[in-house]
């Protein structure tokens, strides 16, 4: 395998777009890893903060990190920020996996979209309850882009919070590979399907040993293996839906014909989720051949509600849920 220098040539400048202060990025040999593939899965198109309008078609190609659109319900309404695509781990049939949800810029932006994911990533702040961040607030991050899709981040030591076993560590940096990448797909800054890389920098240092586990050497990229089999991308977390019908949207995985799902409305407590539920409603829907997505829709009166899909895994099942208030 060569070595090649991911600074040589950068798409965007070190100047252009390496926007927070800190130390000065340094260059390093890299050697390539094969490429395992890209994310399936499309943005949502409801906002995080407004409610949910019934959607007007079909999910678009699950196997790339669209541009998003998001959008307000509320007519007359100001645009709802920019998202950004953010990876999680949860459990799943007892092992670590990957999820993503769509998170607002933060208002303190640097400006350049790949560092802002990876700060809401590792300030460990997911929507759903279900997910979690081995990393911590990052103090600093930075990045650049060569002409070869390469992209280079420099990330303060003070991510890295604790040990973890090699298994974690690897699920926790395939978490930063997936935020950053979906991050420059989203944004535009690699042409749609094409593949990526990242090579991590440590306070501008290459060789730094991520979680006292995994030496932080070559490019990194993407193992589809580290992917939750099943999704909910469309709504999300606790949005608020109108009665007019709710369009769920997700992937799941192609080895199977389809997603069982089944909706559970609260029927007590304090709004909060915490009372009791009861079946409102179940099915299940087939899965698109190739890309793996499917879609369904629902009408539901005034409530709060839980959505799960599943499917098999292992000796168990695999599910994703997202909670909804419908008004």
């Amino acid at each position: 395998m060569s070595e090649h220098d991911p600074l040589k040539k950068s798409r965007l400048g070190l100047r252009g777009i390496l926007l927070a202060s800190g130390s000065v990025l340094v260059a390093s040999s890299v050697f390539v890893l094969p490429n395992t593939g890209l994310l399936p899965g499309t943005a949502p198109t409801a906002s995080i903060t407004g409610p949910l309008t019934a959607a007007t078609g079909t999910p678009t190609d699950p196997s790339s990190d669209a541009t998003i659109e998001s959008r307000d319900a509320t007519a007359g309404a100001a645009a709802a920020p920019a998202l950004l695509p953010v990876y999680w781990v949860a459990d799943v049939d007892g092992s670590g996996r990957l999820f993503r949800e769509f998170l607002p810029t933060p208002e303190e932006s640097s400006g350049d979209p790949i560092a802002d994911a990876v700060r809401l990533m590792s300030a460990g702040e997911p929507l759903d309850p279900d997910y979690r961040s081995p990393w911590q607030d990052a103090s600093s991050v930075r990045s650049a882009i060569s002409t070869k899709n390469v992209i280079t981040l420099d990330i303060s030591s003070d991510a890295f919070g604790g040990s973890l076993g090699e298994d974690d560590a690897r699920l926790a940096l395939q978490q930063l590979v997936y935020t950053a990448t979906a991050a420059a797909s989203n944004a535009g800054l690699i042409p749609g399907g094409e593949s990526s890389s990242v090579v991590v920098l440590v306070d501008g240092a290459s060789g730094f040993r991520a979680f006292d586990s995994v030496d932080l050497t070559g490019e990194w990229t993407r193992d589809t293996a580290t992917l939750a089999p099943v999704w909910i991308i469309d709504p999300q977390q606790d949005v608020e839906a109108d009665t007019a019908g709710l369009i769920v949207h997700g992937v799941g995985p192609s080895s199977e014909e389809s997603v069982d799902w089944r909706i559970d409305r609260q029927v007590d407590g304090l709004g909060d989720g915490s009372g009791d539920a009861e079946l409102f409603r179940d099915g299940s829907v087939d899965i698109m051949p190739g890309d793996g997505a499917y879609s369904f829709s629902v009408t539901l009166p005034p409530g709060r509600y839980a959505i799960t899909v599943s499917v098999p895994a292992g000796d168990g099942e695999a599910q994703d849920s997202k909670t909804v208030v419908v008004r």
